[in-house]
This record gives structure tokens, C-alpha cells and sequence, in this order.
């Protein structure tokens, strides 16, 4: 087979075709921040040190999909919460919610993705990338987090959960999950104009390692699904990504019609590929923190050709983290990844 460009080669998987190879994901705004000699800060505060360190990193490690993003903050500081970006090595976090309580609400106000917090920052960088590389690297630009995540950033993640189980509450989430699918919808919305090929959102919080399945399929999938629907009808991509072991909730992920899933290497790799053959594209699985973070280079070459292949059979998957790379993670571990690739990454 011709040998294709990063773009076209995740393009096709995309597309529910088989490439030549399989293609390679970064999930690394820590990572590559660490590389091209930038503080966690001025990465974050700024687009063109965005751009700057995913170029940076690209013309090093040649990966297929450039995934960039500044924490899981930037909606929910875009929206009104209280977030802390530091100098060191730690990415972005909340600090104070938004509201004091669900009965709050109404005090939430629409986002403006090209006036508040770091959403601006996001969109230039994505401009720049898109004007950089976009012709022949596939670019992902992430929405940030999902409906279910950000509602539990506006008002705390406890008493969000709690509300989930008290019935007098239901309809105050119902709202409130409301309000963050459309803020979803508007920065995901922004980041395909600006250029991405695809957008995504991020559910941490909304996985089996935080809530029960029954939970998810309640309180997650249906607004994750509106998410997809609204802007696919417009011509716009969006994946999913949870953290965690997500494979009691495969099915309903699958079901909300996402361009891909993001799945971590805590998962069944058997149970989700069944699920997902012929109808997404799973993206993951090698364990971030212990494997690329701490482990050796052969060992990233070994687990990268196991994951490999369990999953690329017949198409739909792409090699990447399973989370976001850790700032520490060494530049010999993330080249054998890509090497890996490159070496095993055949569709059987």
C-alpha cells in the first residue's frame, strides 16, 4: 500500500477504512510543554506557546494526530469557576466553583468562546496549527469536558453527585446539565471553525470509576449524545474520552454517536472492541503514568504491540496514551511509541 500522510492516514480510520498503517495520538499538552522548555503557565496563557510546543513536538516525534488542549479547566473557568494555572509541572485546576448551590443557576451566563478565560488562547492556537500543519497532520482540538464534567466543576463535584441520588433535585440538574451541553456545543463549535479536523469532550468524572453505569446512562450519555447530534448536523466531529475503566459503559458510549472514543488502558480491550468493530474508532490504550511516564523504552515498545494487536484488527483503532502524558514523561518513551507504529502497526 502507498504510504500516506498523518492526515490522511487518520482520516481514513475516521471513515471506518484501513490505512497503512496504524496512525499515532498524542495526548501530550503536558508533555509537550516539558519539551519545548515552557512553564505549565505560559503554555496554558498563551495560543502562539501552544502552537509553538505542538510544533515543536511534531517535527521531533512525528505523530500522526496533534491533540491539543490546556487542562480540563477552560470551560469551567470560561463559565465562572475560580482556577488555579501554576508555574510547575501541574496542569490547571479548580479551586472554587462557579455557584455555591444548583439553586443558583440563573446566574450563569452563555459562554463567548472568543472572549472568556483561555478559550481565546485555544482558538489561536488551533488557527496557528491549522495554518502550519493542518494540510498534511490531522488536528484535534478539545472541547474541554463534557456536560456531566462541567456541571460538576459549576457547583462542586460533591454536591453535584449527591444531587444525582435526591429527587427534589432532578430537575435542577436536568437545567443545569441543559446549560452545559450548549456551552459544550458553542466551544466545540468554535474549535472546527478555527480549523480542527475534529473536537472532543472529556467525562472524567461521568466513568464507572466515579458513578454507577445506571448513573451515566441517566445523567451522561443522553446529554453527550445531543452534544454529538448538534454539531454533526452542522458537519462537525466530535469524540469522547473517559477516564478509567469505561467497559461496563462501552455500550452507551458507542450509542451516543461520537466520532471516536478515547478510551484508557484500564479497559477490556477484548469486550470494547467487539462492542466498537464496524461502528467507532477507538483511540488509547498505553497506560500514561506507569508504562510511558516510568517505564523503559522497550517496555512502551511491548505493551504498544500487544495493545496493537488486541484492538487493530479489521481497522477502527488509533495508537495513543490513554490519558494525557505526564510533563515527566521521557522523549526515548514517546519515540518508541511512534517507532511501535511504525514496526507493528499493521491492520491483521
Amino acid at each position: 500500500m502507498t504510504p500516506l500522510t498523518a492526515l490522511q492516514r487518520c482520516q481514513t480510520v475516521l471513515a471506518g477504512g484501513v490505512p497503512d498503517r496504524v496512525p499515532v495520538c498524542l495526548q501530550n499538552f503536558m508533555q509537550a510543554a516539558a519539551f519545548a522548555g515552557q512553564s505549565m503557565r505560559d503554555y496554558c496563557l498563551d495560543g502562539a506557546k501552544m502552537a509553538e510546543a505542538h510544533i515543536t513536538t511534531w517535527q521531533h516525534f512525528r505523530h500522526d494526530m496533534i491533540d491539543l488542549e490546556n487542562g480540563v479547566t477552560a470551560l469551567a473557568q470560561a463559565v465562572g469557576c475560580t482556577v488555579e494555572i501554576y508555574d510547575d509541572k501541574t496542569p490547571p485546576w479548580v479551586t472554587k466553583p462557579a455557584l455555591e448551590s444548583l439553586e443558583q443557576i440563573d446566574r450563569l451566563k452563555p459562554i463567548d468562546p472568543y472572549q472568556d478565560g483561555t478559550l481565546p488562547e485555544m482558538l489561536k492556537a488551533t488557527r496557528l496549527l491549522a495554518q502550519e500543519l493542518g494540510s498534511h497532520v490531522f488536528l484535534l482540538a478539545e472541547a474541554d469536558q463534557g456536560p456531566f464534567s462541567l456541571a460538576a466543576q459549576i457547583v462542586g463535584i460533591e454536591e453535584f453527585l449527591m444531587a444525582l441520588v435526591i429527587p427534589e433535585k432532578k430537575e435542577l440538574v436536568q437545567r443545569l446539565l441543559a446549560y452545559t451541553t450548549q456551552q459544550v456545543i458553542t466551544y466545540g463549535r468554535a474549535l472546527i471553525e478555527a480549523g480542527a479536523q475534529v473536537t472532543m469532550m472529556g467525562e472524567s468524572l461521568a466513568g464507572p470509576d466515579v458513578c454507577s453505569p445506571k448513573t451515566y446512562r441517566e445523567f451522561g450519555a443522553p446529554y453527550e449524545a445531543q452534544v454529538v447530534e448538534a454539531l454533526r448536523a452542522e458537519g462537525k466531529p466530535i469524540g469522547l474520552h473517559i477516564c478509567g475503566n469505561a467497559t461496563r459503559i462501552i455500550e452507551p458510549m458507542i450509542a451516543t454517536g461520537a466520532a471516536f472514543l478515547q478510551v484508557d488502558y484500564k479497559i477490556d480491550r477484548a469486550v470494547c472492541k467487539q462492542a466498537a468493530r464496524g461502528r467507532t474508532t477507538l483511540i488509547g490504550t498505553i497506560d500514561p503514568s506507569n508504562v510511558l511516564a516510568r517505564g523503559t523504552a522497550a517496555e512502551v515498545t511491548e505493551a504498544a504491540r500487544s495493545d496493537i494487536e488486541h484492538l487493530a484488527e479489521g481497522g477502527g483503532y488509533l495508537l495513543s496514551p490513554g490519558c494525557s502524558l505526564p510533563y515527566t514523561t521521557p522523549p526515548a518513551n514517546v519515540e518508541a511509541l511512534v517507532a511501535a507504529a511504525e514496526r507493528f502497526g499493521r491492520y491483521a
